[in-house]
């Protein structure tokens, strides 16, 4: 049986302190949407989210980032319009310096190289880009793939490093593009956390 007090700390918790919880991740969110270089329309987050480095990252229209989406490195990021991530992807847009090192297993010196997404790109959930690969145009990125090298446009990657399992069909994929139907596409507003909200942006 439930006593008085647990059913008070349920009240509680489901009526103020989990709104407090989702308000503070909420803007948590803005705050980091609002540092990036380019923030196109109808941006879409489920987080939480980490972004690295916003002042170099650059995100197009209709960007739809999921849970625990982590970005690390001082690189730069250029995300195009109608993605989909996932849960759990990871970006690196930097690396440990390990050629001539002055230290093993690596020194303190850190490279920087910028990663690119394309338009129409999927990125499965627990997939992985490491630093200076770029993602061509409608690409779909397995679960779990870690993308070690550029992917040509309307690729599907799998595995671990990831390998070419096939194509899009790309009459199929040109049609829908030039219809423009993307799922869920206009939207007037970006949605943080499933409340409809404008994000500031950059001037």
């Amino acid at each position: 049986m439930i006593s008085i007090q647990q059913l008070a700390f349920r009240a509680v918790r489901r009526l103020i302190l989990r709104p407090i919880d989702d308000w503070r991740l909420r803007q948590e969110i803005v705050e980091q949407l609002s540092l990036v270089k380019r923030l196109g329309r109808g941006v879409v987050v489920d987080g939480p989210i980490s972004l690295g480095n916003p002042a170099e990252t650059e995100i197009g229209d209709d960007v739809c980032l999921n849970r625990h989406l982590v970005v690390r490195g001082s690189g730069p990021l250029v995300l195009g319009s109608h993605l989909h991530f996932g849960h759990n992807v990871e970006i690196l847009t930097s690396n440990h310096n390990f050629e001539r090192p002055e230290a093993l297993p690596y020194d303190q010196v850190r490279t920087a190289k910028g990663v690119v997404v394309g338009d129409c790109v999927w990125l499965g959930d627990r997939s992985m880009i490491v630093p200076g690969v770029t993602v061509g145009e409608g690409a779909i990125l397995g679960a779990g793939a870690v993308i070690t090298k550029d992917v040509p446009p309307l690729a599907i990657m799998g595995g671990a490093p990831a390998k070419i399992i096939r194509y899009r069909d790309e009459a199929a994929y040109r049609a829908l593009v030039k219809e423009g139907r993307y799922l869920g596409w206009p939207r007037d507003q970006d949605f943080i956390q499933g409340v409809s909200m404008r994000v500031p942006r950059r001037s």
